[in-house]
C-alpha cells in the first residue's frame, strides 16, 4: 500500500501525462507485437531508457516502479524480449518507420529533406563480441589528433531533417563479418525504405562528401538530391554558349572558373560556438561525360577563412532563390550529425549497450532511436509551460559546457522517472536511521 503522503507527491507529477504520450507515440511499434506481454516490455524499455539515459538492461531497469516490479522481474523482462523468438529486429523497425510517417504526415511539409550518413558506433576493447568489427573514427581522435581504428559496429540512417521531429525512414546496425555486403547496398536498401515509408512525397537527398559517387547519382535520379563534391578530379562536361558544343573539364577547373554573382548572410554554430558569414556564391550546369545525367555545380566561397563548399545537385537553378534553397537544405543535413550525439555521448548512450548477440543489439538499436524521437515529440506535442517546467527540472549551471534544447529535456524526463522509482520504493521499504552513528 503506497503512503498517502507519497501518493499525493507522485499524484503532483506528470507521470501519468508521461507514459500516456510515450504509449502514444509508440503505438505503430506496440502494433508489431505479437501478443501484449511484449507490448508492455516495449513501453518499459523506452522508459528505462529515458530514466537512465542509457542502452545497459540493468540500468534500464533500475528506474521500474517498485511498487509494480522489482528491478531484477523488471531487467529478466527485457532480457527475454531481446532474445524472443516469435519476432525479429524487422518488427521494431517497421514500427520505427511507421512512427515516422505519422510524424511527417502530422507536418505536411511542401517536400521532405532526407539526409543520408553512415556512421560507425564505438565498443573500445571489445575482441570476441559477436560481429564485431574494425572501425574508422575520427571523433574522438587519438592522442596525436589523428583518425584511428578501432573495435565497433558501423550503422547507418536515413532522417528527415527539416521536420520538428527528425523522422527516420531507414536504420541499419550490422557487421562487416556477418551481415554485411557493401556499402552500395546499404544505401540503395535506405532509398528504398524511405521511397516506401514516404510514398507520395517528394523526397531532397543530402549527403556530406563520402557519398560523392556517379553510381548514387545515378540510383536518385528519379529523386532530388544535393551532395557535397569530393571527387574534384572528375571529367564532367559544361557547356559552351559561344561554340555551342559541349567541352569536357575537370570539376576542380571549374571551381575555380565558376562566376560568383551573389552574396548569402549566413550563421554557422559549432561546439556551442556561433559565428556569421558572407558567402561569394555562384552556379552552372553540366552534365556527366558517360550517362549524360544533367547536373548543377554550385560554389559557395568564404573569403574571411579562404575556404569553399562545392555542391552537386540535380534540382535546377534557375534564380537565386533556388540556390538558397538547395544550400539551406544541404545545411540541414548537420541535424543528423545532432541525432547521432544525443544518442550518444551525453544523451542516450547507444555505444555502451553490453548484450552479446548482434540481434539484441539491432533491437536495442531500434528503441534507443524510438526514445530518442520521443523527446523531440514531447517537446513539439506538449504545452510549452509543462516543456519549461520539465526543462528546469533538468537543471542548468550556466556553464559554458552545458547542453541545451533536447538534452534539458531529456535530463528532467530522466528526474521523472527517477522519482518515481525512489518514492515508489521508500513506500515498501521506509529508510530507518540507525540509532548508533559510527565515525
Amino acid at each position: 500500500m503506497i503512503d498517502i503522503a507519497i501518493k499525493e507527491v507522485l499524484g503532483k507529477l506528470p507521470l501519468e501525462e508521461l507514459e500516456g504520450s510515450i504509449k502514444e507515440f509508440v503505438e505503430p511499434m506496440l502494433e508489431k507485437m505479437p501478443d501484449k506481454r511484449l507490448k508492455s516490455v516495449i513501453q518499459l524499455a523506452i522508459e528505462g531508457i529515458l530514466g537512465s539515459e542509457s542502452a545497459v538492461v540493468s540500468q534500464m531497469s533500475q528506474n521500474v516502479a517498485r511498487t509494480e516490479s522489482g528491478v531484477w522481474a523488471a531487467a529478466k523482462r527485457v532480457y527475454r524480449f531481446l532474445s524472443n523468438k516469435r519476432f525479429g529486429y524487422q518488427e521494431l523497425a517497421q514500427g520505427l518507420y511507421e512512427m515516422s510517417r505519422e510524424s511527417v504526415a502530422e507536418e505536411g511539409p511542401e517536400y521532405v529533406v532526407v539526409a543520408l550518413d553512415p556512421v560507425n558506433f564505438e565498443k573500445p576493447y571489445t575482441k570476441k563480441l559477436e560481429g564485431v568489427s574494425t572501425v574508422y573514427k575520427s571523433t574522438p581522435p587519438d592522442l596525436n589528433g589523428n583518425a584511428r581504428l578501432t573495435s565497433g559496429y558501423p550503422a547507418i540512417t536515413a532522417t528527415v531533417v527539416n521536420t520538428k521531429i527528425p523522422a527516420i525512414t531507414y536504420a541499419n546496425w550490422f557487421s562487416y563479418t556477418r551481415d554485411f555486403l557493401s556499402e552500395n547496398l546499404e544505401i540503395k536498401a535506405a532509398i528504398h525504405s524511405t521511397r516506401t515509408v514516404l510514398a507520395g512525397y517528394q523526397v531532397r537527398y543530402v549527403t556530406d562528401s563520402g557519398l560523392d559517387d556517379q553510381k548514387l547519382f545515378a540510383e536518385l535520379a528519379r529523386d532530388e538530391f544535393v551532395i557535397r563534391a569530393s571527387h574534384f578530379e572528375r571529367l564532367v562536361e559544361v557547356y559552351n554558349d559561344r561554340l555551342d558544343r559541349w567541352e569536357t573539364e575537370t570539376l576542380r577547373d571549374l571551381v575555380d572558373a565558376t562566376l560568383l554573382t551573389h552574396t548569402f548572410k549566413t550563421t554557422f554554430t559549432h561546439a556551442r560556438k556561433t559565428r556569421k558569414a558572407s558567402l561569394n556564391v555562384g552556379w552552372l550546369a553540366i552534365r556527366l561525360p558517360q550517362t549524360k545525367q544533367r547536373l548543377w555545380l554550385f560554389v559557395a566561397y568564404e573569403a574571411a577563412l579562404d575556404r569553399s563548399t562545392v555542391l552537386l545537385t540535380n534540382v535546377p537553378l534557375s534564380d537565386v532563390s533556388q540556390a538558397r534553397a538547395i544550400y539551406d537544405d544541404w545545411r540541414s543535413r548537420a541535424r543528423i550529425e545532432h541525432g547521432y550525439r544525443f544518442d550518444q555521448e551525453q544523451g542516450l548512450d547507444v555505444e555502451d549497450m553490453r548484450v552479446q548477440s548482434l540481434e539484441a543489439m539491432k533491437r536495442l538499436f531500434f528503441l534507443v532511436l524510438a526514445a530518442a524521437q520521443f523527446i523531440f515529440f514531447l517537446i513539439d506535442s506538449w504545452p510549452q509551460d509543462a516543456i519549461l517546467w520539465v526543462r528546469q527540472l533538468g537543471g542548468k549551471l550556466s556553464l559554458a559546457n552545458d547542453l541545451d534544447g533536447p538534452y534539458l529535456v531529456l535530463r528532467g524526463v530522466s528526474a521523472l522517472f527517477q522519482t518515481r522509482a525512489t518514492l515508489s520504493f521508500l513506500a515498501l521499504s521506509p529508510f530507518s536511521p540507525p540509532e548508533d552513528t559510527y565515525g
